[in-house]
């Protein structure tokens, strides 16, 4: 009786009211949501814009970031990392990328899991040792990641071109466990990341880049600003268009 009672009662609703009362619980919601989000939470995602050159030929062009790696929480003890070359041109690839962990954890119990890629290449051979990887003079690491060195455009890791894999094995795993500097060997650094590009300008030269001012770039998460525009942007436009309907009867 009472399920019957209110079928009844919200069928006499005219259906733009009953949108409207929705859409202000929808906006109530967002508007909770953004009160519980913290003002000052900290960024769970970082970016190594590889935009200087330690040692060799700059790429072009002349501007970076030439490659970067994007490190994501995206669920507890899982990150996920996003290799990616927006700026490279022309023949250019990358064949390695070297990258810290957390002094504490031990790089040989990481699992990494292939998610998805975008372009034509052979995927990489990842290995994992304490301080076991030097990068050009620029430091030594604890994660390779190495591309096809030769072959063809169809086989190496160029311009345009991404992959994406996930990282665990190692309980409370976060992304801030690979912003870590190299262990110093060879003059260069140390550095919070590496990478090695070939093929540059019509002598095929090489680079070994380092992040842009050696330092890793926070990406923001969606704050409670947002949220608040959000919930503001659904409850105006349904109070425009209750207005409409109201005036059309």
């Amino acid at each position: 009786m009472r399920w019957q009672t209110y079928m009844q009662t919200s069928q006499r609703v005219p259906a733009a009211g009953r949108n409207f009362r929705w859409s202000a619980v929808v906006a109530g919601w967002l508007w909770a949501a953004a009160a519980l989000v913290p003002v000052s939470a900290p960024a769970s995602s970082f970016l190594y814009n590889m935009g200087d050159v330690y040692s060799g030929t700059e790429p072009t062009p002349a501007t970076g970031p030439w490659t970067q790696a994007l490190f994501e929480d995206v669920a507890p003890g899982e990150v996920r990392l996003t290799l990616s070359n927006p700026n490279l041109t022309g023949n250019e690839n990358v064949d390695e990328w070297y990258f810290n962990l957390n002094p504490s954890l031990n790089p040989a119990n990481l699992v990494f899991t292939f998610v998805g890629e975008s372009g034509s290449f052979s995927k990489p051979q990842i290995k994992e040792g304490a301080n076991r990887f030097k990068a050009g003079g620029g430091g030594e690491y604890d994660i390779r990641f190495q591309f096809a060195e030769g072959g063809s455009a169809c086989t190496r890791f160029t311009a345009g071109e991404s992959v994406v894999y996930d990282i665990s094995g190692i309980p409370n795993l976060d992304a801030a466990d690979f912003a870590y500097l190299s262990a110093p060997a060879g003059g260069a650094g140390p550095f919070y990341a590496a990478a090695h590009v070939q093929r540059i300008g019509c002598n095929s030269a090489s680079a070994w880049l380092a992040p842009t001012n050696n330092e890793p770039t926070p990406v923001p998460e969606p704050g409670p600003t947002l949220l608040c525009l959000l919930a503001g942007g659904v409850w105006l436009v349904l109070r425009w268009a209750k207005r409409r309907t109201t005036s059309r009867q």
